[in-house]
Formats: C-alpha cells, sequence, structure tokens
C-alpha cells in the first residue's frame, strides 16, 4: 500500500505528507464504512465507483447497478459517483475507505497495486475466458505478470465526417485506405470563408478532441517495452507534428486553434455543421445522432514518411478492478464479471456508450450493422489493429501533465511564439525520461 501513495502522490503532484493527513482523517470513516457495508435486508453491498463525464455516462453506471440488483436481489450496489475517478479513488485509497469495485480508465496501472489479482477469479469462471476479449485490451489488463482488471471496452479515436458538405462540395467520402495526403486536400477543398470577412465561417477539420496523444504514436509506443527510455523525438513524429501545426498556422489553415476551438467547443463546432471531418471516439455517438446532417466514421488516415506508410490512432481502455481490502471479494467479482459479460457490453454497445472490448460482440451484426449511425461502425474495430495504448505507466497522470506542458507551447504558444516541431519533441522526450529516471529511482 505504501507503493501505491507514493505512486500516487508522485502521479498526480500531491505531497505525501498530504496523503498521510488524508489517512489520518479518514481512519475514522474506514471503521464506519465496515459496519456500514451492509444493507438492510440484504446478504452484501458492493461499493462500486464510477463517474460523471457525461450524462448518458451516469445512465450507464446507473443501468448496471440496477439490473444487477434486479438479477441478484439479495445483493445491494452502492452507486459512488464522481466527476474524476482518478482522483477519488487516490483520495480513498489515503483514507482507507476504498470501494469494493472501481470503473477505470487509462491510468489504471497508478492503482495496481491496490488492485486484487483476478487470474485465480479468472481460472474458476468458464465465462470469462481471455480469448472472448480484443487481445491488444486483455493484455493492457496485466501488470507485473498478473491481471489486475476486466475490461469492457477499447475506445479508439476515429474520423467523424459530414456526409453533406462532402456532398455540396462534389468531393468522394474517406476511405479506410485514405492517406494525411488526402485529408489535408479534402481539408482544403471543405474549408470556406462564406462572406469574404477573412474569418473562416467552415473548417475542414478538427483533430484537437483526442488532443494530441495519438499524433505521436505513429512511429509506436512514446517509451521502450520497459518504460525506461522515452521515444517521442524521433524523425516520423517530428514530421507528423509539423503537418499538424501547419493545419492551424500554415498559410491556408484548415482547422481552428485552440483558443477558437475553446470558445465556439470542439462538439458544438461539428454538431453545427461549422466542420467537416472531427476526430472524435464513440463517446460522440450519441450527441452526434441527434443532429439533422448525415455523417459516418473512418479509420485516422495513414501517414507516408520517407516512402512507408505508418498507421495510429490512440487507445483508450475502461476495465473495472477489485480493491485488495474489499469484505465481499466473491461477490465483488461476479458484479465485475457482470459488468464485462456478454450482456452488459451488448446493452452499452448498442446503446452507443462504447466500442465492445468482448469479440462476440464487436463482430456482431447487431453492433456492426444496428440501423443507426454510423453506418461503418466498424471502423472502430478495424482501428484496434493498430491502435496504441495512451500513457499505459503508474505514473500516467504526470506524463500527461509533463507532456502538455510543453504541447500547449507547440499548439498555442505564448507571447506570439510557438515551439516548432522539432523544439516539441524535444521538450517532451526530455519531460519523459524524466519522470521515467525518477520512478524507476524509487523501485
Amino acid at each position: 500500500m505504501k507503493r501505491l501513495l507514493d505512486t500516487a502522490s508522485s502521479s498526480a503532484r500531491i505531497a505525501p505528507a498530504a496523503l498521510v493527513l488524508l489517512a489520518l482523517g479518514f481512519s475514522v470513516a474506514q471503521v464506519a464504512r465496515t459496519c456500514a457495508n451492509k444493507t438492510p435486508g440484504k446478504r452484501a453491498t458492493i461499493d462500486f465507483l464510477w463517474p460523471t463525464f457525461t450524462p448518458q455516462k451516469v445512465r450507464y453506471g446507473e443501468y448496471l447497478a440496477k439490473r444487477y440488483m434486479e438479477l441478484h436481489p439479495d445483493v445491494s450496489v452502492n452507486l459512488i459517483l464522481t466527476p474524476d475517478p482518478g482522483r477519488k479513488l487516490q483520495v480513498m485509497i489515503a483514507g482507507r475507505t476504498t470501494p469494493d469495485v472501481a470503473w477505470c480508465g487509462v491510468g489504471w496501472e497508478q492503482f495496481s497495486d491496490a488492485l486484487m489479482p483476478l487470474d485465480d477469479f479468472i481460472a474458476r469462471d468458464p465465462e470469462i475466458r481471455p480469448q472472448d476479449f480484443q487481445p491488444r485490451l486483455w493484455q493492457a489488463m496485466q501488470w507485473q505478470g498478473a491481471v489486475r482488471a476486466l475490461p469492457s471496452s477499447g475506445q479508439t479515436a476515429v474520423m467523424f465526417y459530414n456526409k453533406d458538405l462532402f456532398d455540396n462540395a462534389g468531393l468522394p467520402y474517406p476511405t479506410k485506405d485514405w492517406t494525411w495526403d488526402d485529408m489535408e486536400r479534402m481539408a482544403q477543398a471543405l474549408t470556406r470563408d462564406f462572406d469574404g470577412d477573412g474569418i473562416i465561417d467552415q473548417y475542414g477539420l478538427q483533430l484537437g478532441n483526442v488532443y494530441l496523444v495519438p499524433f505521436l504514436l505513429y512511429g509506436g509506443q512514446i517509451a521502450d517495452p520497459e518504460w525506461k527510455e522515452a521515444r517521442i523525438d524521433t524523425p516520423i513524429n517530428r514530421a507528423v507534428l509539423e503537418h499538424y501545426q501547419s493545419l492551424m498556422y500554415g498559410a491556408h489553415p484548415v482547422m481552428p486553434t485552440p483558443g477558437a476551438s475553446a470558445e465556439l467547443g470542439m462538439l458544438p463546432m461539428f454538431e453545427a455543421g461549422r466542420v467537416a471531418i472531427h476526430a472524435a471516439s464513440s463517446y460522440a455517438i450519441e450527441t452526434f445522432r441527434n443532429v439533422q446532417f448525415d455523417w459516418d466514421i473512418v479509420e485516422f488516415p495513414a501517414f507516408v514518411f520517407e516512402g512507408q506508410s505508418y498507421r495510429a490512432t490512440g487507445f483508450w481502455q475502461e476495465e473495472f478492478g477489485i480493491l485488495w481490502d474489499t469484505d465481499v471479494p466473491g461477490d465483488a467479482w461476479n458484479f465485475i464479471a457482470f459488468c464485462a459479460g456478454e450482456e452488459m457490453v451488448r446493452w452499452a454497445a448498442l446503446n452507443g456508450h462504447m466500442v465492445p472490448g468482448r469479440n462476440d460482440i464487436a463482430h456482431s451484426d447487431a453492433y456492426l450493422h444496428s440501423g443507426k449511425r454510423p453506418a461503418n461502425m466498424a471502423a472502430f474495430i478495424s482501428s484496434q489493429d493498430f491502435a496504441v495504448p495512451v500513457y499505459p505507466h503508474p505514473w500516467y497522470r504526470r506524463i500527461g501533465l509533463d507532456i502538455t506542458n510543453v504541447e500547449q507551447q507547440f499548439s498555442i504558444g505564448s507571447e506570439g511564439k510557438r515551439l516548432t516541431a522539432a523544439e516539441a519533441t524535444k521538450g517532451m522526450q526530455q519531460a519523459l525520461q524524466k519522470v521515467l529516471d525518477e520512478y524507476h529511482a524509487e523501485l
């Protein structure tokens, strides 16, 4: 547990002394939780930590709890809602008031010391088989030789595009084999200043909704497999970032700057028809299904560099873990097996809450051809073949913060000056290497 607290404090830049105070402050609350972890008339109560990122995310969590209790009337699921599940779990661990089960996402490795290994449960449960899950997703659930969580979803970033705007411009739709050159040509044709006042009214492209991370992955993961050596400052990454920056600040910009995106809103710009091609993940589906124009999705384009074609996109997994100090381990396992099981993954996928991590759902006709937009739902699945996990490291939060500090100087800058692509990759390389060196020094 001490190792976990040290890791959590480093990843979130919280002083160890503050964590000690939190632990002291919550020690009494832990007694109350242990005593209160029973609902009258119920055999067991499962405290379940769940995020409130969006209204649809809340509905998803509420349905998980409600449906499980319908099937298991002797068990109560106590839903603990929070806008920041990582920070909330960190505080609960420090105060020893941990839930029994926690929803996790990118960066779950920071809690690996607090999560119960699941290998024995998996070996005894015929309903949970590794081969039922997308291979890259199942591999991402392992840390230090043990499976630490059960996956439900492997989110990939794709390109949403406004078919009506393409039709109006007389352009063919993007296809699976398109390239960055194709994307830039389309974006140029789709960028319009309708009234001639020098202000762009319709942008051809918007990549900012997936941040800069996926565009650092065309050459592979940002560190070596042991996460000892940073691998950001590479020729392919410099080339990708040069193109990325020119989309906003080149002679003929086709993408809004971060300032314009923040002012107008990234999703609202696409919903209003002011952006033709928009990078996002499946979280945008429910919102975009309400728009009046026709749209679809396609995989990220290939980037051709020095005669070689590179493919990449970000990979964000969702999973469920059991905390070490749960007093209902058997019930907690049954619950997470239900959350990652066929019924719930199917329900969530068909309702647009996630990209299913289970092969039986991902390749089913019901998911791929539901009759709802997007028609090309398969793009989410095929993108997993070249997707790269985002910051799979216990100090992922620290890594994200330090890299973002450099990235902002690249995409926004200060006092009218921005970092070049070469300066940005060098700065991010140094920032990541510093984090990795500090992490291994504490082992």
